[in-house]
């Protein structure tokens, strides 16, 4: 009988640890599994996973009014090309980022 409590108990410990990782944005079913074994050690340790949804989410609607670079871009904008510079370009370049210091 105790036997069938605890599976039961395990079960319903593995569905709620699995809805709280596809609310997150994480598979499911590995959660479930974890959620199955675990129980209590799993729900915390889903319940400290950051949102991807809602990272994703901020993401975009930062991207959408350019508060931030869109993903996959460093923002840094290049300074030289692949072609040496010349001596006039290079005095030109240091001046130009002592300026940026002072």
């Amino acid at each position: 009988m105790v036997f069938f409590f605890s599976l039961i108990v395990f079960f319903v410990a593995g569905l709620f640890v699995s809805n709280v990782a596809q609310e997150k944005g994480y598979n499911g079913f590995v959660w479930f599994l974890g959620g199955f074994l675990f129980s209590v050690i799993a729900l915390i340790a889903v319940a400290g996973l950051p949102d991807k949804k809602l990272r994703k989410y901020i993401r975009q609607i930062g991207e959408n009014q350019n508060a931030i670079d869109p993903e996959g871009t460093n923002g840094s904008k290049k300074i030289i090309d692949d072609k040496p510079l010349t001596s006039e370009e290079r005095k030109d370049l240091i001046k130009s980022w002592s300026k940026k210091k002072n």
